[in-house]
């Protein structure tokens, strides 16, 4: 019996046997647009189940969802008998979120194949909307246990052991499934609770989260701290509550997703509970699945258990958040902004989807709108440094220095004593590219002090020193050791063979910077190096054949022109005079 990921593996894999389509009849005087088929019926190019069938496929290729939902709802119009379409139909429409007709489809999939997972956890799902739990045990037992069905199929039965009133067999469950499966004592432990204590009993679930908490070690999930603090505070323990929120806060000091919680409490109030229905328990559960398939790149699994979490509970920010998430890896990017608009911007989820809006915005290429949008949020919250870091970065990438530093320092300013590596390795490039040196030297070696290692910042000081002749020898001992972390980086790799060039060994240089054009050919710089080291190690021909080739890649202006230099015969490179060093 096939996994539920296995299904879905084989669907996007099926062959349909359509109707023949014949050439239109020979000599037909109807243009190209509009042909006969055989019967001599006039039909638009595009308009033929054929061609939709050929479109959803298409659709599927590149993870159009909403499209292939769209053109398999057609072909299903016009041919709802076409082998196995029932099947391909299912997964279009849940991968959609279009769950209720998702539904209908899986009806007619589970009439030939009764124990098909993904069909079965669909009708699950339509159960647990119709709070008809018997219904939904029913589906869930049709689905063999293995592979993330050995997760996902028992927490969603024990909510609907819980909803259907059998509460110790639901909380027996979570145990079976803790003490069978290592390392879920954190998820079992928080809907165990989560079951208790929607089922009335505070001791069961106060446990319950406490063998979570305990088996989290030092990192608790967000969901179990605000589900144990809202027990806490509702049972009259605010001191514990508080104490937890604390802990959670220390550990991850930058995050407002604990706000509301955090706030609650500060009132004397009792947070928000994380479910009110068994069907939100159930949709927490498939939450909880999709989030570990999409940690796993298991992206287009992980849509299809986030569609169905929010058929069950549509205005879910989290879920929402992560839907958007699948989408941008996905490339889907305007998909990936409907998600993102569709939370509530008041909540904590809401600032960090503005966030990725702003970066949605500087893909599809509306970097004014991106900048907008930031400095909004700049303005809003004056606490906040990552949207100032993300205004830095976008002003970075635009080649706008002066403003990206003016972004960074406003960043920095609010890090306070918290500023990481990164902030300071951002400044340090755009203070560089700003031609403010002595700030930029100072930001990297504060990134190198922080991050020592950190193969990125080895390599962009150790190149910088190396452009300007300064500690060559120690700027190229820090680029070895970048290039022993990333290997296969063409760049880094050219700042190695750079080095080797500025201390006069040009077949080292030569052998590094050829390493480096095979790893990154369509760089104007790396093959203008590569030309540079050749003239220099006598190989004439092959230099201007590199020089060319970085002309044809459409180099700055400034080094377009000393390139064109070079092929005229003008600043050619010069070897360095013998016993002369270039370090200083």
């Amino acid at each position: 019996m096939r996994t539920l990921f296995a299904v879905f593996a084989g669907v996007v894999g099926l062959a349909i046997a359509l109707p023949g389509a014949g050439a239109a009849p020979s000599g037909t005087k109807e243009p190209v647009a509009v042909e006969a088929d055989l019967t001599g019926t006039p039909l638009q190019v595009g308009e033929t189940v054929f061609g939709k069938f050929l479109a959803l496929r298409h659709a599927e290729s590149v993870r159009d969802f909403a499209a292939a939902a769209t053109f398999t709802a057609q072909v299903l119009a016009e041919n709802p008998d076409l082998k196995d379409i029932a099947q391909r139909g299912h997964l279009s429409m849940a991968s959609a979120g279009r769950i209720a007709e998702a539904a209908v489809l899986a009806e007619r999939v589970v009439a030939e194949n009764e124990h098909d997972p993904l069909a079965n956890m669909t009708l699950a799902v339509r159960a647990f909307e119709r709070e008809d739990y018997p219904e939904a045990l029913d589906r869930l037992n049709q689905i063999e246990l293995t592979g993330i069905q050995a997760i996902i199929v028992p927490l969603m039965r024990a909510w609907a052991l819980a909803g259907d009133g059998r509460t110790e067999a639901a909380l027996t469950l979570l145990d079976d499934l803790t003490a069978t499966k290592k390392g879920l004592g954190p998820i079992t432990g928080l809907h165990a609770g989560m079951i208790a204590n929607l089922t009335g009993r505070p001791e069961a679930a106060d446990a319950a989260y406490k063998r979570g908490v305990a088996a989290s070690g030092d990192s608790v999930a967000l969901q179990l701290v605000e589900a144990y603090a809202g027990l806490l505070a509702r049972t009259n323990q605010h001191e514990r509550a508080i104490r937890l929120v604390e802990a959670f806060t220390l550990a991850n000091p930058r995050t407002l997703l604990i706000e509301p919680t955090r706030e609650a409490l500060a009132k004397g109030q009792v947070p928000d509970p994380v479910v009110r229905t068994f069907a939100d328990g159930a949709a927490e559960a498939l939450h909880a699945v999709a989030n570990l398939l999409h940690t796993e790149r298991l992206r287009a699994q992980a849509l299809i258990m986030i569609q169905s979490a929010l058929h069950l509970r549509p205005e879910s920010p989290a879920t929402l958040f992560l839907l958007g998430q699948v989408f941008e890896r996905e490339e889907q990017i305007g998909m990936a902004m409907e998600a993102y608009r569709a939370i509530d911007p008041s909540t904590p989820y809401g600032w960090y989807a503005r966030l990725n809006l702003a970066d949605g915005h500087r893909t599809q290429g509306d970097i004014d709108k991106a900048l907008r949008l930031l400095r909004i949020m700049i303005r809003e919250r004056a606490d906040r440094s990552d949207a100032a870091r993300a205004l830095g970065d976008f002003l970075r990438i635009e080649e706008r220095y002066r403003e990206a530093v003016s972004a960074y320092d406003t960043a920095h300013e609010r890090s306070a004593d918290d500023a990481d590596w990164r902030l300071y390795y951002t400044r340090g490039i755009a203070l560089e590219r700003a031609k403010k040196w002595e700030r930029a030297e100072r930001d990297l070696l504060k990134a190198l002090e922080l991050e020592p290692d950190q193969p990125l910042v080895l390599n962009y000081l150790g190149y910088s020193w190396i452009e300007q002749g300064q500690n060559l020898e120690r700027a190229k001992a820090m680029i070895e050791k970048a290039v022993t972390q990333r290997p296969q980086d063409g760049f880094i790799a050219d700042s190695l063979g750079w080095a080797l060039y500025r201390l006069g060994d040009y077949p080292g240089a030569v052998t590094h910077l050829e390493r480096a054009v095979a790893l990154e050919p369509g760089d104007p710089i790396i093959n203008d190096h590569l030309g540079d080291a050749y003239w220099l190690a006598d190989r004439r021909e092959e230099a201007r054949f590199q020089w060319k080739r970085a002309l044809s890649q459409e180099p700055e202006p400034e080094v377009e022109e000393i390139i064109r230099d070079k092929l005229q015969g003008k600043q050619l490179p010069q070897p360095l005079p013998a016993k002369q060093r270039r370090d200083i």
